[in-house]
């Protein structure tokens, strides 16, 4: 369970829709589970990111390289395709403005992402998760979401920063590095 201290400059909003509007425009973004490849759309038309990386295990499915051929050629896009935490690791430390992680919901895999994905966000970057949950009414199957995002927050250095709520509550939230705090002056 998180403490006041991971939460205390939480932000409820109405969907991640929302979130993204908060994100940096003309950034260095990421998407971990790009699926249908629409969100993907919805990051390009909010964000207006300089680069944005599209990383799944299987690009092909929804015809990815097709659906952004024009973003790829202008060298806005640029596809990655295989192990999310793999395709993480090869980045340089610090370039992500938000990395949007929405791949393997299993506790491991969430993990992995975390791993590989924490030192790449800048200082002041987001890391956001989706479906922030127990559990899949759809797919009726069990999430480690919420233990692994929880982890980081009471192991590391990240605190909520906003909480979006969705359909079947697969809500969203976003994490930041916690600023370090000044001392206090002597009385």
């Amino acid at each position: 369970m998180l403490t006041e201290k991971q939460i205390e400059n939480c932000c409820l909003l109405a969907d991640r829709n929302a979130v993204l509007q908060k994100m940096k425009r003309g950034g260095n973004v990421a998407e971990v589970g790009v699926l249908t490849g629409q969100f993907s759309r919805t990051i390009l038309d909010l964000c207006s990111p300089s680069k944005l990386h599209l990383i799944d295990i299987d690009l092909t499915r929804y015809s990815i390289g097709e659906q952004f051929k024009n973003e790829i050629a202008s060298g806005i896009v640029q596809l990655h395709q295989g192990d999310s935490s793999s395709i993480l690791r090869d980045f340089p430390d610090d370039y992500f403005d938000f990395v949007y992680i929405d791949g393997d919901h299993s506790y491991q895999g969430v993990k992995r992402d975390i791993q590989a994905g924490n030192s790449k966000v800048k200082h002041d970057g987001f890391l956001i998760f989706n479906d922030y949950t127990y559990w899949s009414p759809v797919e009726c199957v069990p999430y480690g979401v919420i233990q692994a995002v929880n982890e980081l927050c009471l192991d590391g250095d990240w605190e909520m920063i906003y909480f979006a709520l969705a359909y079947y509550m697969y809500c969203d939230v976003a994490l930041k590095r916690r600023k370090a705090q000044k001392p206090q002056k002597a009385l």
